[in-house]
């Protein structure tokens, strides 16, 4: 997993529990973690590239995408492969340097591919079956606070992470 610098994220179930309300009007809710958030901003301090791709398209998306510092953000895409491979072709990057994290049917073709997938609790078991990690909890819930920790303890950079919040200021 040394090679391992571009996580791809999945939006709903797996950054959110996958319900999306709706009132009467044009808005549009998600709930996000904020667990989730403190370890992809963090992620993104230690130089790994973080990205969304989602289905769906929504405003709060990009908004969420803004606050946690996520630069690339791709809504309404309907084949995530064949669009993640035009972005490793213009990126230079390639599987093996990928993480991959999501929840359902339209995640499956990238995961069979990523050097590492993982996947909330509730993923649909199809999705299980192709996962490296399954976090203990479900979308929205603190999965990617779960599955990104164990990626930067395998690759050594939580530790630094964990430096960074205690280092005195001077």
């Amino acid at each position: 997993m040394k090679d391992i610098n571009t996580i791809f994220l999945d939006v709903d179930g797996t950054l959110t529990d996958g319900k999306v309300y709706l009132d009467n009007g044009k808005n549009e809710f998600k709930a996000f973690n904020v667990k989730d958030g403190l370890i992809i901003v963090a992620a993104i301090k230690m130089d790994y590239d973080v990205i969304i791709m989602t289905g769906r398209k929504s405003e709060v998306v990009a908004r969420r995408a803004a606050e946690l510092g996520i630069k690339e953000y791709y809504q309404g895409v309907r084949n995530k492969k064949q669009a993640l491979e035009k972005l490793m072709e213009e990126k230079e990057i390639n599987y093996s340097n990928l993480a991959y994290l999501g929840d359902d049917l339209n995640d499956l073709p990238v995961m069979k591919e990523a050097r590492f997938a993982a996947c909330p609790a509730d993923a649909a078991e199809e999705v299980k079956e192709v996962c490296d990690l399954i976090s203990k909890f479900n979308g929205g819930n603190g999965a990617v606070r779960e599955i990104l920790t164990h990626l930067l303890k395998t690759k050594g950079d939580y530790y630094k992470i964990i430096e960074s919040f205690t280092e005195k200021e001077n």
